[in-house]
């Protein structure tokens, strides 16, 4: 039985006055693809569905919209968390938004503890670093369990052994992995996978 497409791509992102071009393709369910070459900003736009000229759908609905909030999950840098609330109900908002579509809710405090940030688990989140933010970004989308991830990590992020083993069981029960990393440990987890050179080129 082929496995189901659960992301499809095509196009390019405006980066100042160059262009990122994404190639096109398709990710099927249970699949990664590591993303590597260029910056990882337009990356970030494109599957948050913010430049017009990258077309990409999840299970048929386009970036952006709310059907495909619905089934993708992000982790990235620019995450921005809501001042009003701690780390840890963060998570718990998540899954009131939308619980998981794979599988049960995994332990708050054991995921927070894995990302890093269980110390802070009662600290407000608007006082978290830039890698602060992105670890809650990464442990809000490893409760979620939605059916496509996408993991822009930022440069120089080493990803625990418990996280990576996280991304390899999402697989196992078909989640499609997108990752733009230069994190050893996650080039490793894509291994025999396929892998894109995003390219960059003047306008």
């Amino acid at each position: 039985m082929t496995p189901k497409t659960v992301l499809e791509v095509q196009g390019s992102v405006a980066y100042g006055d160059a262009t990122l071009r994404l190639g096109t393709w398709k990710l099927a369910e249970g699949e990664t693809m590591l993303l590597t070459g260029g910056p990882p900003e337009p990356v970030v736009r494109a599957f948050l569905g913010l430049d017009p000229h990258a077309a990409i759908s999840v299970l048929g609905a386009r970036v952006g919209s709310r059907e495909a909030r619905s089934v993708l999950g992000i982790a990235f840098g620019g995450f921005v968390p809501m001042h009003s609330l701690k780390v840890l109900e963060h998570l718990a908002l998540a899954v009131r938004i939308g619980p998981p579509r794979l599988g049960k809710v995994p332990s708050f405090r054991a995921v927070l503890e894995e990302v890093g940030l269980l110390p802070l688990a009662n600290e407000p989140a608007g006082r978290l670093d830039a890698n602060g933010r992105f670890a809650l970004s990464l442990a809000v989308m490893l409760v979620r369990l939605l059916p496509v991830w996408v993991v822009v990590t930022p440069p120089g992020f080493v990803p625990s052994p418990s996280v990576v083993e996280r991304l390899k069981q999402a697989r196992v029960v078909g989640v499609g992995i997108v990752m733009h990393s230069d994190s050893e440990a996650l080039q490793l987890l894509a291994h025999q996978t396929r892998r894109l050179e995003t390219k960059t080129a003047q306008d």
